[in-house]
């Protein structure tokens, strides 16, 4: 009887701890600002390129790019290009950043009927790719692995907003 209940217990827990810390944070986003943050290359064609790509995919989904406002999308690649050994690495981060105010102060502008001004940044969401390839192959795999990104934000952001999808 004990094992089993045991079992069930390990059963549930297992079930229910599988959500990700960011479920629901994209819900009515589709105005974002975009930035692109490329360390360890120099090559403004390149991320000119990326920067391109990434605005034509999701502007397929109707995710459009604003200027200085919230939420702000923010790619992060750092790169080791390593000519001398065989081996180069990557860093990709996608993060989504948005204002947010904690509990408290939401509570008391709610009791005050007043806005409050304490607005913090937080990030809402985060995806990374940490990678290794040759030199040879390097902007290839980094754009494959852009575009793996893009496609689970996007997949994430459709089950936020499921009614986007018709």
């Amino acid at each position: 009887m004990k094992k089993s209940i045991i079992w069930l217990f390990l059963l549930t827990t297992t079930l229910y701890a599988g959500k990700k810390w960011f479920e629901g944070n994209l819900k009515g986003i589709e105005d974002i600002t975009f930035e692109l943050d490329i360390n360890g290359i120099e090559d403004d064609v390149w991320e000119k390129r990326i920067s391109s790509f990434i605005r034509l995919r999701l502007l397929e989904h109707e995710i459009r790019f604003t200027k200085n406002q919230m939420p702000k999308m923010l790619l992060n690649i750092n790169v080791v290009d390593s000519r001398i050994d065989e081996v180069s690495s990557f860093f990709t981060v996608l993060s989504i950043y948005n204002f947010s105010i904690n509990e408290r102060d939401y509570y008391k502008s709610m009791a005050d009927t007043a806005i409050t001004s304490n607005f913090m940044t937080s990030k809402v969401f985060s995806l990374e790719v940490l990678g290794q390839t040759s030199s040879d192959k390097l902007y290839g795999d980094i754009e494959k692995n852009i575009n793996k990104l893009l496609s689970s934000y996007i997949d994430y952001w459709y089950r936020d907003n499921p009614s986007k999808q018709f």
